[in-house]
């Protein structure tokens, strides 16, 4: 096979990345887009080869055009790491000093070493397309069974009477661990023990990310390992607790930028992909320019802004049916854009560089600032002793603890009804576990 000989390595690459993306998460391939995405790839890559003839600089070979893929492409696997180790510029030194080195060492092997280095890469990449889908249809059968497993599950009846209202505060920890972690005392939780609320100092969550704590949630306490984010999302989407509160005469209302329950998301905010373009180019170069060129103001915070103003709407609407209003806050997740106060941050820190002490001064500030809009929130809901609220995180604070830390799992958790039962509640261990307690 003459072919075989050829660098077609630099072509079957991008193959090999589209076929790894798309086995990620099969049901949302779009096959146009596919074959839109390898055209494009190839095009730019028969560009640079012929511009590299012109200039008679192809006998220095192309294999550095791999190298340069590899870093645009896997951007979070290989150079992510790398710069909070080294400066960018020292990086780029080191990759162009690599890719002269590349050149020479071409130019110096003779053609036969060439056609068997280019038989190697070639049947190399290919055993790795093999792999991918493999891997890709072995995940896509056990995700598959998974669903299915979840959804023949009986359902506990879930003899709800009254309007529901969960706010969710990414990334607020729990009292016991805002303490330990920063020496901190939340208002939050005076404010709402004074208001009879029920108040966890130690809830845990089932996931320290917030789409498989979420979805979690939302599929009755589902503790079976997701294979990854986008099919957790995709179980979010098609949620089992809000099939079963519309089959029980619930409107569900959710103000998200995930598609919860099937309810279209509230703003667009590039977290976990789930649409096939972004399932492609997450974890690449390419939305990081994208967001350079195409973002403006701050997203996270007038996503914030957006969900605060349009629960105030929400929540005075006139409904026949008894509703379920979810709204998801991005507070205190980072970046932290507000002060306690709730004015914007002038310097707002990068948590992989800032200090210890910077850290903890900003993370607590905006924390407060979520306790006076939380509150706020409350205040606005009309009778809201007569509802349902629960007032929760989806983890703990994750900055400054390692990866094996409990912490990292210790949430929020506040929750009140008309008539508590507190011995009832007080078994809960886990946020997931709190639609089984509610009446």
């Amino acid at each position: 096979m003459e072919w075989f000989k050829r660098p077609i390595y630099i072509y079957s690459f991008g193959l090999f990345f589209l076929i790894y993306k798309s086995a990620q998460y099969i049901y949302s391939f779009q096959p146009l887009v596919f074959f839109c995405f390898f055209l494009g790839y190839c095009f730019i890559n028969y560009t640079i080869v012929f511009v590299q003839k012109r200039l008679d600089l192809y006998k220095y070979g192309i294999g550095w055009l791999i190298l340069g893929w590899i870093l645009v492409l896997f951007t979070d696997q290989f150079l992510a790491p790398i710069i909070h180790i080294c400066k960018l510029r020292y990086i780029l030194l080191m990759l162009i000093i690599i890719c002269i080195v590349m050149c020479l060492v071409r130019r110096l092997m003779s053609d036969n070493k060439i056609y068997t280095l280019n038989k190697g890469i070639n049947v190399f990449i290919f055993i790795f397309m093999g792999m991918t889908i493999i891997s890709g249809v072995q995940t896509y059968r056990y995700e598959d069974k998974r669903s299915k497993s979840v959804n023949s599950k009986t359902l506990p009846f879930f003899n709800y009477r009254n309007n529901i209202v969960w706010i969710l505060l990414d990334e607020y920890a729990s009292p016991a661990s805002l303490q330990s972690q920063f020496n901190f005392h939340t208002s939050l939780v005076d404010s709402l023990n004074s208001k009879g609320f029920f108040v966890y100092n130690a809830l845990k969550s089932r996931s320290d990310l917030t789409i498989y704590s979420i979805n979690s949630l939302f599929n009755q306490d589902d503790r079976g390992p997701v294979s990854n984010s986008m099919y957790a999302a995709d179980n979010l989407y098609n949620s089992s607790w809000i099939k079963q509160l519309k089959k029980n005469g619930y409107e569900f209302v959710s103000l998200d930028f995930f598609n919860v329950g099937g309810v279209p998301k509230l703003s667009y905010l590039r977290t976990y992909p789930d649409v096939y373009i972004d399932q492609v180019l997450c974890g690449s170069v390419i939305p990081v320019v994208l967001d350079e060129i195409c973002e403006k103001g701050l997203p996270y915070d007038e996503y914030n802004q957006k969900a605060i103003k349009k629960f105030k709407v929400e929540i005075h609407k006139k409904r026949a049916k008894p509703t379920f209003i979810w709204v998801h806050l991005l507070i205190p997740h980072n970046p932290f854009y507000r002060d306690a106060k709730g004015k914007l941050n002038k310097n707002v820190i990068n948590i992989g560089k800032a200090s210890r002490q910077e850290i903890v001064k900003q993370y607590t500030d905006y924390l407060s600032y979520g306790n006076t809009v939380t509150l706020k929130m409350l205040e606005e809901i009309p009778d809201w002793k007569d509802k349902t609220i629960i007032i929760s995180g989806d983890h703990g604070a994750r900055m400054l603890l390692p990866d094996n830390d409990p912490r990292r799992k210790e949430t929020f958790g506040a929750i009140y009804y008309p008539g508590m039962d507190r011995k009832e509640l007080d078994t809960i261990k886990y946020m997931q576990q709190i639609p089984f307690h509610l009446h």
